[in-house]
């Protein structure tokens, strides 16, 4: 008899231990947005070396677990260029974060972290910067002078350099220009494995506006064929330098991301 009641006893405070702890939450996932506004201090990566000769970039994206201080604890990597991601990993743990307080509680929090790696764009055929119209190769920008030096020279006319043949111009550029834009489906095989992340392609875009050669930069193995074969399918405006249409290199970035 005294058995069966010390071993009530006992289950009652496993029973009552187990209750306590699924009441007080341990740890909560949060969007990486809203962790944007919790951030306190964001130190830069450092452009690995070799991936800059290389002229590798793209985007890194880590898992990430904050713990009731707001540092960084534990990082996992979901995806990026292998070049990269040891740069990314080394600045974002040293982010500091607001404690997250759930309930006048404090709470370690899960989230996602995405780190962007990218170059200057170098020359190519004609390069434009992030504006919608550029100087190409050769030419030196700045504003003219209201006296030129030898007025003689100032009258004779100047030959016009020719159109390049292609250009390069900013991400930021080619979304405002994108007419048909594809979404990419997610494969079953990543969802299951919870699998997200970024794929970033190097693309170049005919005279029509049409994508004709799309090259991997970074991704993961089981992301990166869905989002080749959609933005094989989009359509941009015809990209016009000096009223001319030219081809144009740009880069994509599809984001694959699971509902939280």
């Amino acid at each position: 008899m005294k058995r069966n009641l010390m071993a009530s006893i006992l289950a009652f405070s496993c029973l009552t231990l187990l209750a306590s702890a699924q009441v007080s939450t341990p740890r909560v996932r949060a969007s990486e947005s809203f962790m944007q506004g919790l951030t306190i201090t964001k130190v830069e990566p450092v452009y690995p070396p070799l991936a800059r000769q290389a002229e590798v970039q793209g985007s890194v994206i880590l898992k990430v677990q904050i713990s009731k201080s707001g540092d960084v604890v534990n990082i996992q990597l979901v995806s990026g260029h292998p070049l990269l991601a040891p740069a990314a990993i080394d600045a974002v743990k040293r982010w500091k974060y607001k404690p997250y307080l759930l309930n006048g509680n404090l709470v370690e929090v899960e989230t996602q972290v995405t780190v962007n790696f990218t170059l200057v764009d170098k020359p190519a055929e004609g390069t434009l910067g992030s504006g919608p119209r550029g100087i190409p190769e050769g030419e030196q920008g700045g504003t003219a002078p209201s006296n030129p030096p030898d007025q003689s020279l100032a009258a004779t006319p100047q030959p016009l350099l020719g159109t390049p043949r292609r250009v390069r111009i900013s991400s930021g550029v080619a979304q405002g220009l994108l007419v048909t834009k594809v979404p990419p489906q997610y494969p079953q095989d990543a969802k299951d494995q919870r699998i997200q992340g970024a794929v970033v392609m190097k693309v170049t875009v005919d005279k029509e506006g049409n994508v004709e050669n799309i090259q991997l930069v970074s991704g993961h193995p089981l992301l990166a064929p869905p989002a080749i074969e959609a933005v094989k399918q989009w359509k941009y405006k015809p990209y016009l330098l000096n009223g001319t249409p030219v081809e144009v290199e740009t880069q994509v970035q599809v984001n694959f991301t699971l509902m939280l």
